[in-house]
């Protein structure tokens, strides 16, 4: 079956392009124009995807991603025309999987799209050493690849397609240090251009998730000048 995506655009001339665009890519598409329409559209009908743009009429669309994230798996790509560094870490401080500035080009989008479909199968590229469908279990925390589920000392945690990405990376190489530019081509890919600060904004909700104290981590922790490393206790 195609996947189906929800454009959640209030101008209705490029919501009516990016569907035409996204259809001839063999994509489904549904369509609203507002936020408080998004949110009932994904508990009514769950997408595959929404593409998420941020200033939206009745609800503004970092609370419509955040209302997404807390309840749903549910993948979001963000376009918006605020392209500053502080509105991008906010879009992925929201939850947002990817994020594209206006204007962009329909072909990047469905790209990005497909690449966000295929992290939340869970074909990243994986560079630990960590077998295919093989559950990992580092003390009390335990990451399974194919339910896409994260436990801590069994309590079951929340997390977008991407931030599940990343922890199962660090995951399966417990012990080793990764670069904020090493993470971002395993779980973005190589072929978009990088945006290496958005991996300490995912670093950080992932440690809300996982940690006792979030400030003070113990399992997800900074290696100063380098990256990140899962510890291995």
């Amino acid at each position: 079956m195609a996947e189906r995506v929800l454009i959640v655009e209030d101008e209705a001339d490029l919501n009516t392009m990016i569907s035409d665009f996204l259809v001839s890519r063999g994509f489904e598409t549904a369509s609203v124009y507002d936020g408080p329409a998004a949110v009932r559209a994904v508990f009514e009908d769950p997408p595959d995807i929404v593409v998420l743009d941020l200033n939206l009429p009745g609800l503004a669309g970092l609370d419509v991603a955040r209302t997404i994230v807390s309840q749903t798996s549910i993948p979001i790509v963000v376009t918006t025309a605020r392209g500053e560094e502080e509105d991008r870490l906010a879009g992925f401080l929201s939850g947002a999987d990817d994020y594209l500035v206006k204007p962009f080009s329909l072909p990047e989008l469905a790209l990005r799209i497909q690449a966000v479909l295929r992290r939340t199968a869970g074909t990243i590229r994986n560079e630990g050493q960590a077998s295919p469908g093989r559950v990992l279990r580092i003390g009390g925390l335990r990451v399974d690849p194919d339910r896409r589920e994260v436990y801590v000392d069994d309590r079951r945690v929340s997390l977008t397609a991407l931030q599940f990405d990343l922890l199962y990376l660090l995951s399966s190489a417990p012990g080793r240090v990764f670069s904020r530019a090493r993470i971002l081509e395993a779980v973005q890919g190589s072929r978009f251009e990088g945006y290496e600060r958005t991996i300490d904004v995912h670093v950080k909700n992932i440690r809300k998730r996982i940690e006792e104290d979030p400030a003070r981590p113990r399992r997800l922790v900074t290696v100063r000048g380098v990256g990140y490393r899962l510890e291995d206790r």
